[in-house]
């Protein structure tokens, strides 16, 4: 039984989904598995055909399980504050980079498109921010602190002497932008006149 608790672990496994990810012998995945098997049908024959829709029920399965997660997920991040802020990102332009297969598979816009329809539903404000530099600026001061390598995960401003975990700090400064945007100060009012209980 699924607990609203535990979304940020992962998606919780029927019987179904554990039935789809299960490897074969060899170490693929039964979605692998069964279009390896394909292959070796002969085209339009009955077999074909029965293999053709047990993969695409196999995919519905994962298609159906990722959006279910994608909602749990959204419904968690509304309980837990008045406004939610996110960066602005062109998904498409990411998934032709290094990582665009499990950027795809992990479905980022479907997610974002999701997180916005169930704020509205549930009157959480929602808005996307601009995404460049978020983890360059210090959010206490607003200094640009310069670019980061991916082994450097602490944040650490040589101006105000701000420390914290970068993606903190990122999750900081897209905040600020949020409240910005809105055109007040952080803990004051919304411009539609609602007090903002809390920001994601």
């Amino acid at each position: 039984m699924c607990d609203k608790h535990q979304v940020f672990e992962e998606p919780c496994e029927s019987k179904d989904s554990r039935t789809v990810l299960k490897t074969s012998a060899g170490g693929d995945t039964r979605t692998e598995f069964n279009q390896r098997r394909l292959k070796h049908k002969k085209k339009a024959s009955s077999n074909w055909l029965k293999l053709q829709n047990k993969i695409a029920r196999i995919h519905q399965k994962i298609n159906d399980t990722r959006k279910d997660w994608h909602f749990k997920l959204a419904h968690y991040l509304c309980d837990q504050a008045g406004a939610i802020f996110v960066e602005d990102i062109n998904f498409k332009a990411w998934a032709k980079g290094l990582f665009g297969k499990h950027t795809l598979d992990a479905a980022y816009g479907q997610f974002f498109n999701i997180l916005s329809y169930i704020c509205w539903k549930r009157d959480v404000f929602f808005l996307k921010v601009d995404k460049n530099y978020t983890s360059q600026i210090c959010p206490n001061c607003g200094t640009h602190t310069g670019k980061k390598g991916l082994s450097e995960r602490i944040h650490r401003c040589f101006h105000c002497g701000y420390t914290t975990n970068r993606d903190v700090a990122a999750a900081q400064v897209i905040k600020n932008r949020g409240i910005l945007a809105v055109g007040q100060p952080v803990g004051g009012q919304i411009a539609s006149g609602g007090v903002l209980s809390g920001a994601l």
